[in-house]
């Protein structure tokens, strides 16, 4: 597994001030020098004191407010009539980042001149009713799509958005050139089966396809349509089989299916059978077996284990978690790296087995084991020799760093970010580091 941590090594006093506007230890005063320069990573916390927020509020460079408007606390609220459109942008897509903005500032957004803006406004989970009612009338066709869809989502309204079609409705619609619309229609399980049979015969695959996991067609029906499925390929999964309701009869009917978009698409209900979901825990699909565990919460522990050791995608952090800890300390011999680093999740796993993972041949076994708080402040000292710039960075950025080695680490370049980034790092030795870089003391901020 690749690991992120830092970036090309950056020499003092440069390293000194990159490393410091990402320190989470430091303090108000070093923060405020940090920026009357525009260096300064949000990130790092939750809150800010009002002295910091306010002069990111007012400061004069928009990539600080538009920092801020990402990560900072409670405060970035204020920047949703910021002047500047792109910290606007990045206030309302903070979603993506897994963070929520309260309804009043949703409904803000929602107004904003800017397209990109309403578009990151809908795509937020709690965007107030009234917003997506003003959003149908947007200008843009995408924007409004999303609103209709999201409107159709809401209990209020039917399930999909889907509603039956007169005869001559469904024959306007199979006749028409839009294939889109046909697309449309085909994922409609209200559609009568006559319409449905007609769309597999479409010319578009597209078309086929939506119309092949049609909930109304019998296997047989489903096997003579032309279509392929790359098992390697993310597909749109057929809304149906999350949002129609659907007795136990007609899930395990579904669950059998040979087309596998139908049992992707149920592996993500929450009111599966029991025994439908011992068969999605061994399903031939891996997707099956991923969206089962990704959407429900009482699936075998062996199924959690091979998509650890097989996924890397966002929801890893999720299974991993799910995972019982105790017994782990087995897989410390394992010959996959990610199922030997399950071993550190163990609380009965002994310091020595700890070192003993630090030296592991696989560089993110070692970077795990360098994150315990059972490994020694030797063995950290130790692993800013390794050769991985991860882990040398890593160590030189741990609190368990010895303070003389850490001060005397400040002035390599391979570690001076890192180590300025350390939260052990005292106070008045982030202030020296900001005076040899000729950080001022005063911020300077616009009126």
């Amino acid at each position: 597994m690749a690991i992120f941590f830092f970036g090309d090594p950056t020499p003092p006093p440069e390293g000194w001030i990159e490393g410091l506007s990402g320190n989470p230890a430091a303090p108000d005063d070093v923060v405020l020098r940090l920026l009357s320069v525009g260096a300064i990573d949000f990130y790092t916390r939750k809150e800010w004191s009002d002295r910091v927020a306010g002069a990111a509020l007012n400061h004069a460079d928009p990539k600080v407010r538009r920092n801020f408007a990402a990560y900072g606390g409670d405060q970035r609220f204020r920047l949703a009539t910021d002047p500047d459109v792109q910290v606007r942008r990045s206030l309302a897509g903070c979603w993506e980042r897994g963070r929520r903005l309260p309804e009043e500032v949703l409904e803000i957004l929602a107004d904003d001149p800017d397209d990109y803006v309403r578009w990151e406004v809908v795509s937020h989970s709690n965007v107030p009713m009234q917003s997506l009612i003003k959003l149908l009338s947007d200008p843009m066709p995408d924007i409004r799509a999303e609103a209709r869809e999201r409107i159709a989502e809401t209990p209020a309204g039917p399930p999909g958005g889907w509603t039956p079609m007169t005869p001559e409705e469904a024959d306007a619609l199979v006749t028409s050139g839009d294939a889109a619309a046909r697309e449309r229609a085909a994922q409609n399980p209200l559609l009568s089966v006559d319409v449905v049979r007609r769309l597999t015969r479409a010319p578009e695959s597209r078309v086929r396809l939506a119309a092949s996991s049609h909930p109304a067609l019998t296997e047989n029906e489903r096997a003579a349509i032309d279509v392929e499925i790359d098992p390697e390929i993310r597909y749109h999964l057929p809304q149906w089989t999350l949002l129609l309701p659907l007795d136990a009869v007609e899930v395990r009917r579904h669950a059998t299916s040979a087309h596998v978009l139908i049992r992707r698409g149920l592996a993500r209900r929450k009111d599966l059978p029991k025994d439908v979901k011992a068969r999605f825990a061994t399903d031939e699909d891996f997707a099956v077996r991923l969206l089962l565990a990704e959407n429900s919460h009482d699936v075998p522990v062996e199924l959690l284990l091979e998509i650890w050791r097989e996924w890397a995608g966002l929801s890893q952090w999720q299974i991993k978690e799910r995972i019982p800890h105790e017994g782990l300390r087995r897989f410390a011999d394992d010959p996959h790296p990610r199922m030997r680093a399950l071993a550190l999740d163990d609380p009965q796993t002994p310091p020595e087995l700890v070192d003993g993972l630090s030296r592991d041949e696989d560089p993110w076994v070692r970077w795990c084991a360098l994150r315990d708080p059972r490994l020694s402040p030797q063995r950290v000292t130790e692993l800013l020799e390794d050769d991985n710039p991860n882990l040398h960075r890593g160590a030189a950025a741990d609190p368990r760093l010895p303070l003389p080695r850490l001060l005397e680490s400040l002035e390599e370049t391979r570690l001076a970010v890192a180590v300025a980034r350390n939260p052990a790092l005292p106070p008045h030795v982030m202030h020296e580091l900001l005076d040899r870089a000729g950080v001022p003391g005063q911020l300077s901020l616009s009126s």
